[in-house]
């Protein structure tokens, strides 16, 4: 199978029959020129999905952080020297030693911080199903995901974060081939690397 709209068409080349058609895209193959797509199953566009639900935590996170942030400097309130920004540190800061003397103030302030722990256990919780989602995913799956596909640079990146499983899901944003095996006569080689087809989004 092969991608459409990544089929080479000749500028002026207006005339469409099934015949011509046909010879484009042998002509194509027979050069190499079309690009395969991977169709996704049940078990990949779940996980897929379970992936999108923790990119959307994430953003609602970073909402979350900017509105405390925001009205943190709205008040005049700064952490200390040295407190770096959403660390252990400055979260204790904000509940130790922030308050109001207006009770609408504390109550907004109580309403941001928990918004923001909330967006943070929505992650871990999301992290251990991606967790466990991982270790039943099919066994070229997990190759890519654990980064054992011959340690590509771009999955072999991923995986060095604390978030690695997710992040290396993420690499069907490059679409990996996740069809093929490694040829055995390069499966030993130092530096062979399994072939990654466009870089479009997949999710």
């Amino acid at each position: 199978m092969v991608a459409p709209t990544l089929v080479p068409v000749k500028s002026g080349d207006r005339v469409k029959t099934d015949r011509r058609d046909a010879l484009k895209l042998a002509r194509n193959y027979r050069a190499g020129e079309l690009t395969p797509v991977w169709v996704p199953d049940a078990a990949h566009e779940a996980l897929r999905d379970l992936v999108r639900a923790r990119e959307a935590a994430k953003k609602d996170e970073l909402r979350a952080r900017h509105r405390l942030n925001k009205f943190l400097l709205r008040q005049g309130r700064r952490p200390p020297m040295g407190i770096k920004l959403w660390t252990i540190k400055y979260l204790e800061w904000v509940k130790q030693e922030v308050h109001f003397e207006q009770m609408a103030q504390e109550a907004t302030l109580l309403d941001y911080l928990h918004e923001v722990e909330h967006a943070a256990a929505r992650i871990a919780r999301l992290d251990g199903a991606i967790a466990e989602a991982v270790k039943l995913a099919p066994p070229k799956m997990r190759a890519v995901i654990e980064g054992s596909y011959g340690g590509h640079p771009a999955l072999r990146s991923t995986a060095s974060s604390g978030s690695r499983s997710v992040l290396a899901i993420s690499s069907f944003r490059f679409r990996a081939r996740l069809d093929v095996s490694i040829p055995s006569a390069f499966s030993g080689q130092r530096g062979y690397y399994p072939p990654l087809l466009d870089m479009a989004p997949l999710i």
